[in-house]
């Protein structure tokens, strides 16, 4: 694992952590789950961890979308 991969999983659990909403804790762990079943497939590790670590990006970015527009609910 590399060194930026372990730094976009931290920064993936430190965003999380500012919502404790179990649904979206699941939607994360069975989307990165789902990533990494499809990515599996890649036979060279470097492009595979690459590619996982565009997983963790589009992830990250799509959380941090959200929580700029969190739907409200009444």
């Amino acid at each position: 694992m590399t060194n930026e991969r372990r730094r976009m999983e931290s920064a993936l659990r430190t965003l999380l952590d500012s919502y404790p909403d179990p649904a979206l804790h699941r939607w994360v762990s069975q989307t990165i789950d789902a990533f990494a079943a499809r990515l599996s497939g890649i036979a060279d590790p470097r492009e595979r961890d690459h590619a996982y670590q565009a997983a963790l990006i589009l992830i990250k970015t799509t959380l941090q979308q959200w929580s700029k527009d969190r739907p409200v609910f009444h």
